[in-house]
């Protein structure tokens, strides 16, 4: 079968006006592409595929605010990832907080050390890792869609519903906060990032089948 030609907005009617074939086409057509997207963030496979799910149920549960930018989805699902991201890291360095309180039984083993050294060996360096977490959200948004993700500044803006201008500043902002912390090292926008993703060759598992038709994803509240 061919490629379905169909563009997102109009998929999208479909959706909501109960065809749920066509809520699987806008998922299998963008699936791959947030799971790249939510792995280079947390750099688990398992996390990202997780980020994966939580994505599209905040779409069909957000489908009447969805927006798109030049008939495409993918900029605001790109937020949505985002967004998505920060709040599964929040969670992750609030478990870990919990856990670091809890006193470590005598004669065990700890290998946090090992896993936090192999982690650091995803696709950001430590040190830009960290300086992205230290952006506050807006700017950290802004840097992904505008500075990974290429997307053009008007279409960030359109996908973030706020002004160009504001775009503009909130890039200028982290640019100059990134640029001090990194100086000449990697970071956003260089071939530094996407390359390790190349050779990384990280797949999405093949789901089963398809998400659940949108009346299941309803009772998602």
């Amino acid at each position: 079968m061919g490629e379905d030609r169909r563009t997102d907005a109009a998929l999208w009617l479909e959706a909501t006006s109960g065809t749920e074939a066509s809520f699987g086409v806008v998922y299998d057509r963008y699936r791959a592409r947030i799971f790249r997207r939510a792995y280079a963030q947390v750099r688990d496979v398992s996390d990202a595929e997780d980020i994966v799910a939580v994505v599209f149920l905040e779409a069909w549960r957000r489908r009447k605010d969805v927006r798109f930018v030049d008939g495409s989805l993918l900029p605001w699902l790109l937020v949505v990832t985002t967004n998505v991201t920060l709040n599964t890291q929040r969670a992750a360095r609030r478990h870990k907080r919990l856990l670091a309180a809890i006193p470590v039984a005598r004669h065990t083993v700890d290998f946090g050390p090992e896993v936090d050294e192999r982690l650091d060996g995803g696709l950001l360096s430590g040190r830009l890792q960290a300086a992205l977490q230290r952006l506050n959200p807006a700017e950290r948004r802004v840097v992904e869609l505008c500075l990974v993700e290429e997307l053009p500044l008007a279409d960030a803006a359109a996908a973030l519903d706020v002004p160009l201008g504001s775009v503009k500043s909130r890039l200028s902002r982290a640019r100059r906060k990134l640029q001090a912390e990194l100086g000449d090292a990697a970071w956003p926008g260089d071939a530094a990032i996407e390359a390790p993703a190349r050779t990384a060759r990280v797949e999405p598992a093949a789901p089963a089948r398809a998400p659940h038709a949108p009346d299941d994803l309803e009772v998602i509240s």
